[in-house]
């Protein structure tokens, strides 16, 4: 049973590439506000990383749609229970002018969600919340590409000495060499050919060549 009504915001940061080439992306902030003790003052956030899609349009900030259902759980069990809410759509979707997406680029992507939280960190306090602070506890989690980069992102604040109070990624592929070399070997799942679109390209623009010089002209695009 949700505690808090929640204002979710449509945010735009600047971050970086998978080749350190600046950028920009968005996300969704969703604040919750009421008369609840937990609905306002200094709250908890949770920085929320989301699954693989292939729509390059995808924004997780737009909870109208089916295709949303992952931003519709994340408002209904975090926002609306008093977590102030930070979920990036990475850097290649929706509004962001990257002309493709990093994935599974552990740096990059660890970037892009600090970059976020940075800039939702700024928002705050919002217009619809203006009560609602960040209480200085900080949470994060992600679901398969997104357990991935909640791990990458824990890891890279830890280095750089920032605060993290837990972390949860859930369902990732975080044996990344494992991963592929189960594919390979003849353990393909039904989501293996769209991971292999995303994969390929993130990694030729982030780290060089992955096909011969030859096979660049012909690398895989995502719509």
């Amino acid at each position: 049973t949700p505690s808090c009504d929640v204002a979710v915001y449509h945010i735009r940061y600047a971050t970086v590439g998978g080749a350190n080439e600046a950028t920009t992306a968005s996300g969704a902030l969703m604040v919750p506000f009421g008369s609840g003790d937990e609905c306002h003052g200094p709250l908890p956030m949770l920085l929320y990383a989301h699954g693989t899609t292939p729509d390059r349009a995808f924004n997780i900030a737009d909870l109208r749609g089916d295709p949303n259902a992952e931003g519709l759980v994340i408002a209904a069990v975090f926002a609306s229970q008093g977590y102030i809410v930070v979920a990036p759509n990475y850097a290649g979707y929706d509004t962001s002018t990257l002309t493709y997406h990093p994935y599974l680029v552990a740096d990059q992507q660890a970037r892009d969600m600090i970059d976020a939280l940075a800039a939702a960190r700024s928002a705050l306090p919002t217009a619809s919340a203006p009560t609602s602070t960040d209480g200085g506890r900080l949470f994060i989690t992600g679901y398969s590409q997104g357990g991935y980069v909640a791990m990458a992102t824990h890891r890279a604040m830890q280095a750089a000495g920032m605060t993290v109070t837990a972390s949860a990624p859930m369902s990732g592929p975080y044996a990344l060499a494992a991963f592929v070399d189960s594919i390979f070997f003849g353990r393909v799942g039904s989501g293996e050919t769209r991971s292999a679109a995303l994969l390929f390209p993130g990694y030729r623009r982030s780290y060089g060549s992955v096909y011969g010089t030859a096979a660049d002209a012909f690398e895989p695009q995502y719509a």
